[in-house]
């Protein structure tokens, strides 16, 4: 290769890793936000946020950028490492050129201040209070998804945000066979009598103590606290700046300690990703998660596939036994079953079972789809909630504060996330069934507390990846197949079968 593609190359990762270095700064002052920042510096925030935000968006821009990804782009002698990390990056300015600087400064301003307007809507369980700032925040999506691609739908423009290259109609292909096949199983469980809950899981644990033991169990996962740090916030998050500097949050209900445990399992999940990135190019594009939809799929795996699995509880219950006496003498078989106990009346997403949590994801992706097509009001969101919380999952909302005002990520402009929480359930199956065939030792380690192998495959494979592929081959070449919900349904159906008493041919 010439010494100037050398010299080139080199000029766009300094480039790169500048505006690396500034989308650090907006995590640490988004992480700020939500867990230290006093009530009173919304507004300093907002501006501090834009301004910051306004930079990169000017630095992406760069027209020497423009030339350098332009030329690079067109060659076809780059190490495929290089060649990814110009196609990224040509993506990211692609959609950034679209964009008016203006409308970047904007919608900066407006996800800042509509955060604390939610936590107190949310208090009230007033979504009135909340509307007129979400109103805005979609007319500027809607602006936002207009200029990027005026002739995608809005819905699948802001979609391929977070889930580079999905479309709506694999969505509803995905979630259509989701849900033709977890309706009927879980009506057919409704009319079952579900595992008790054991005495230890009813009993109330301080807060300070559940988040000690987090702590702890974070390092049983492989957390490294060089690296990171474990906060409080009203919404569990993974946030920080980048694969050095990893935080996490987790909130914490004295009378359900395992929701606490798993939040945190969950979030450690996420933080493994992030730490275990290529270090070598961690200031570029091609280091980055694939997809949200992969990072939720590192998440799930550490929450269900071993979080809530007989082996891994085999090693955790005498573990938690030696930190609270009330877990002594508790049965393993019990545990796991009640982990696995379908809690039909539940309003909430993030205390769903893995069961019915994807029809909590697919009521709110057919709210967002319908409500940017402009077959759904504002005004009407509240009432469209509940009722598709009747017909699919039984419950009614008993105030907006438990419906419609319960996630976070509307107040932050993230229309078209919810859809990656499912997606990497599915990958999540996926990819454990993926490691198992390579790795059959993992069961039995997990068993004895060993967590080391399954991470270093993950990181083999998973999460060293970033963006080197595209999401359709990088799920080929981890699992062998494309993205689909086959091995998330046998999964579903063969622990709540198990959990329910019901035999292989009625699960099937």
């Amino acid at each position: 290769m010439r010494a100037d593609v050398q010299e080139d190359l080199a000029e766009l990762r300094r480039r790169l890793a500048e505006l690396a270095s500034l989308e650090e700064v907006l995590g640490i002052l988004s992480w700020d936000q939500e867990v230290m920042m006093p009530a009173g510096a919304g507004p300093a925030r907002g501006r501090q946020v834009a301004t910051v935000a306004l930079l990169h968006h000017q630095r992406l821009c760069d027209p020497g950028l423009r030339r350098l990804l332009e030329g690079l782009g067109e060659r076809d002698d780059l190490d495929p490492i290089d060649a990814a990390n110009v196609r990224e990056a040509l993506r990211d300015q692609r959609r950034a050129l679209r964009v008016p600087p203006a409308l970047v400064e904007r919608w900066s301003e407006v996800t800042v201040a509509a955060h604390p307007i939610w936590v107190a809507a949310r208090e009230r369980a007033d979504f009135s209070a909340f509307a007129p700032i979400l109103g805005e925040l979609v007319d500027l999506a809607r602006q936002r998804a207009a200029a990027i691609d005026p002739d995608r739908p809005t819905y699948e423009v802001l979609i391929d945000e977070f889930e580079p290259g999905m479309t709506m109609a694999a969505i509803d292909r995905h979630f259509g066979a989701l849900q033709a096949a977890l309706t009927p199983f879980i009506a057919e469980l409704r009319g079952r009598e579900g595992p008790p809950l054991p005495p230890a899981m009813r009993a109330r644990v301080p807060a300070a103590a559940q988040e000690a033991i987090g702590r702890e169990l974070m390092g049983v996962l492989g957390f490294d606290f060089e690296r990171g740090r474990l906060d409080r916030a009203v919404h569990p998050f993974c946030g920080g700046a980048g694969v050095h500097d990893v935080r996490i949050t987790s909130r914490y209900a004295e009378d359900d300690l395992l929701s606490g445990l798993l939040a945190i399992i969950h979030e450690t999940g996420h933080a493994l990703y992030e730490q275990g990135r290529d270090p070598a190019r961690a200031d570029q594009p091609v280091s980055r998660a694939r997809s949200m939809g992969w990072h939720e799929s590192q998440s799930l795996l550490w929450e269900n596939q071993v979080g809530r699995s007989p082996e891994f509880w085999r090693y955790l219950l005498p573990w938690l036994g030696e930190r609270l006496p009330v877990y002594q003498g508790a049965e393993l078989d019990a545990i796991t079953r009640a982990l696995a106990r379908v809690d039909f009346g539940n309003e909430i997403r993030v205390e769903a079972d893995e069961l019915t949590y994807p029809l909590h994801v697919i009521l709110r992706y057919e709210l967002e789809r319908d409500l940017f097509a402009g077959e759904l009001a504002l005004a009407d969101l509240p009432a469209a909630w509940n009722q598709k919380m009747r017909d699919y999952l039984g419950v009614d909302p008993a105030d907006d504060r438990r419906g419609v005002l319960q996630d976070v990520h509307w107040a932050g402009g993230a229309f078209g996330y919810f859809p990656s929480y499912t997606l990497g359930a599915m990958l999540a199956a996926q990819i454990f069934q993926a490691a198992l065939r390579a790795e059959p030792a993992i069961p039995g380690e997990l068993a004895g507390g060993e967590t080391g192998r399954l991470r270093t495959w993950l990181r083999e494979h998973v999460h060293v990846q970033g963006s080197r592929l595209e999401s359709d081959a990088l799920a080929r070449a981890v699992t062998g197949a494309p993205l689909g919900p086959e091995a998330f349904i046998e999964h579903l159906r063969g622990k709540f079968s198990a959990a329910y008493g019901l035999g292989e041919a009625a699960a099937g």
